[in-house]
């Protein structure tokens, strides 16, 4: 059983719900006053307050447009090099032509009846394509798809057949060693293959409205991603790094009503979200004479997740407005289990039942109140509560490793946290020039199975705007961050391997939080303006011995933009971030004996031009240039000389050129040029064989390292 007492009780339950419709009834964000607020005391993304729908406004003084129009795009491009980097989000992963497409259509009736159509990158696998159509003021409704492809890894080469299917096996003449060196076939066995993914959304929905108070809608997405994955598979102290099909399906359901009234309006949504793994398991042979021939890993399990959300405002007086949000939700997981190994040499232990039968409630409410103060002061409270109250039960597994042995009991741990804060800010208009803002925040979370009980965090922040002139625009903001420990950090005593007593998690460690930021916005002149930017970030871990030590994360950013003339824009940028931290350990198990400094650097630069009726009219072209340059440094600080890690470097280039000529008022002309340069080293995968590491069987892929070239011309005809 769940040793933790239950959260998610009728008595925290009936508070939550009061504590959420107390403040549900505010409609829209303050107007003339709290135009004045900062954006934070505007901003209630937990609110719902549906948007002006613009279909519904009438013009009695607008040219009349009904009718159809749009446009057609045809043409053909070609790539110059086969990269699965460079056409991750392109589609121009292969060498050679392609087909170039688009359209876009609109219909508008004078009936208020309308019909949009828009389809992009046909011919590419990043394609899209959107249908939205209904009548101004009663209904609408969409249709949608699109297709994005991913990239897994650059040249890899494996030994496995079945690639692509959920068993993986060995060819038969395969000579199983106790050491990638001792195997006989590998070389002779390596054969290319194509990793990469692809997530088709398909999305359709229809909104309509009863009248003026009520408005209805339901919304359905599908995400169905196909590809592979790299993971790796271990048997005792050797592992080989395998190419898993990935094959799952996500549906999505959105149910939604809301009634809305002058001073008050309420919402209630019903959310449902179904994940389908087809792909549920791997199993593959195991290349090494160490451990058992075949393992098995199970992949992401079906599950399920509903939630209702009842959401709404009130808005009693001019100075007064007030929110709120109420969700309840269940995450549920029942797939059956797999085998507790599948070893013939093995006594199967057996499970204690047949699936997880895991249930994990959720509940989540916020409160918000704006009082505007007169026309210089703005007051903003908010108080919040989350609970993740993991029902799941508890029991006793008896641990198989790695398909090779039978090990300890094991005692699952069902992790619940309880959060619960608030924040208050304050925004003071000083004077027509000069305004200033102040924030704090205070939030406990409780937690359950992990190392600490309970942790506190305070944070401040002040802000300062200065407008000194009408074209400099200045500010400046401090903030700082505490998070203490209620009790001792105690290490989990069931954790296998054991944690050395001094290690800290990061993520539950006591830190301190400085934070420094200031932009600078100057209209040189009406066609010139200078844009300057700088954060600056410190962590500190004061009372870590062991883990990450200190962090920091400094970042400028430079950038200008010009129009010297009415038919010509020039823009450009550069800025600079640099992330240290100091992480260290125990070679012994015992105190710190060696540190790790890492430093990453991180370079950009932009420039692009705009130019219309260059030379003659009707001709308008542009050139687009970018650069990034990263740099990882890793400098290893032992009690024995030690050789250096290799930098990891990593650098793109990427020039974009077009030229777009208008022959007539329907039809026009586009080229299209780019060139993508791109080169990485990383001492994780250069120069590392399949055979390279004694123990692991790699796949011998390679850091991106190309230079690809794309042209296009397409035409363009109106109707």
């Amino acid at each position: 059983m769940n040793e933790r007492t239950a959260h998610f009780s009728p008595r925290r339950l009936s508070l939550a719900i009061a504590l959420a419709l107390s403040a549900s009834l505010s409609v829209q964000a303050e107007q003339d006053q709290d135009r004045e607020a900062s954006s934070d005391a505007r901003a209630a993304p937990f609110s719902y307050w549906p948007q002006a729908d613009t279909e519904r406004w009438e013009c009695a003084q607008c040219p009349d447009v009904s009718g159809t129009e749009g446009d057609v795009t045809a043409g053909v491009g070609y790539v110059s090099e086969e990269s699965a980097f460079f056409g991750r989000y392109t589609g121009l992963d292969d060498d050679g032509l392609y087909f170039l497409g688009g359209a876009r259509a609109s219909y508008r009736g004078e009936d208020e009846k309308f019909l949009d159509l828009e389809a992009s990158n046909l011919g590419l696998d990043t394609r899209s394509l959107g249908l939205r159509g209904g009548e101004r003021g009663r209904y609408r409704g969409y249709l949608s798809h699109d297709r994005i492809p991913g990239f897994v890894a650059e040249d890899p080469r494996t030994v496995f057949r079945g690639v692509g299917s959920t068993r993986l096996t060995l060819p038969d003449d395969w000579e199983r060693a106790n050491t990638t060196a001792g195997m006989g076939r590998l070389n002779d066995s390596l054969t290319d293959v194509s990793l990469d993914t692809r997530r088709d959304t398909f999305g359709a929905g229809v909104e309509f409205w009863g009248g003026r108070a009520w408005d209805y809608g339901v919304d359905y997405r599908r995400t169905e991603q196909d590809g592979f994955k790299i993971q790796g598979g271990s048997f005792l102290t050797t592992a080989s790094l395998l190419p898993v099909e990935v094959d799952r399906v996500t549906d999505q359901f959105d149910l939604r009503v809301a009634y809305r009234q002058q001073d008050w309006h309420l919402a209630a949504n019903y959310q449902l979200s179904l994940f389908n793994n087809k792909a549920d398991s791997v199993t593959w042979d195991n290349p090494f004479s160490l451990g058992g021939e075949q393992g098995r890993m199970a992949q992401e399990p079906d599950n399920r997740f509903h939630q209702v959300t009842l959401s709404g405002g009130w808005r009693p007086t001019s100075r007064w407005a007030t929110s709120g949000r109420l969700a309840i939700g269940r995450m549920e997981q029942d797939d059956t289990f797999l085998p507790a190994t599948i070893n013939p040499n093995l006594i199967d232990p057996g499970l204690p039942r047949s699936s997880l039968d895991g249930r994990v409630d959720t509940l989540s409410a916020n409160i918000r109140a704006v009082y505007a103060a007169g026309s210089r002061l703005t007051v903003t409270g908010e108080g919040f509560y989350d609970d993740r109250d993991n029902r799941t039960r508890r029991d006793e597994f008896v641990q198989v490793g790695t398909d090779t042995f039978v090990g300890p009991v094991r005692i699952n741990r069902p992790y619940s946290y309880e959060r619960l804060g608030g924040r208050l800010i304050a925004d003071f208009r000083a004077s027509d020039k000069v305004r200033l803002s102040a924030g704090g925040r205070a939030e406990q979370v409780e937690r359950t199975f992990q190392e600490v009980d309970k942790t506190e965090t305070t944070a401040g922040w002040g802000e300062i705007r200065s407008t000194p002139t009408d074209r400099l625009d200045m500010t400046l903001r401090l903030a700082r961050e505490e998070r203490r420990l209620d009790d001792d950090y105690t290490p989990l005593p069931d954790v296998i391997p054991e944690e050395n007593p001094l290690l800290r998690k990061f993520t539950l460690a006591s830190r301190d939080r400085d934070q420094v930021r200031a932009d600078i916005a100057y209209m040189v002149s009406d066609r010139v303006s200078l844009g300057l930017s700088g954060d600056y970030a410190k962590d500190d871990y004061e009372e870590s011995r062991i883990g990450l030590i200190d962090a920091r994360d400094t970042a400028y950013t430079v950038d200008i933009s010009a129009a010297p003339r009415d038919d010509l824009t020039v823009s450009a940028f550069y800025g600079r971030e640099r992330i240290e931290s100091t992480l260290a350990s125990s070679a012994a198990f015992g105190f710190p004996d060696w540190t790790a400094d890492q430093r990453d650097t991180i370079d950009s630069f932009g420039l692009t031009l705009e130019a219309r009726d260059v030379g003659r009219e009707g001709l308008d072209a542009g050139i687009d240039y970018g650069y990034s340059s990263g740099t990882g440094r890793i400098k290893m600080r032992t009690g024995v000389p030690a050789e250096p890690l290799p930098d990891l470097e990593s650098r793109l280039n990427t020039v974009k050129l077009y030229g777009r000529y208008r022959v007539n008022e329907r039809l026009s002309v586009r080229v299209d040029y780019l060139y993508e340069r791109f080169r990485s080293k990383d001492f994780t995968l250069d120069n590392v064989d399949p055979d390279t590491i004694p123990s692991v069987l790699t796949l011998g892929e390679e850091s991106p390292d190309y230079s690809a070239h794309f042209i296009g011309t397409s035409l363009n005809y109106r109707f």
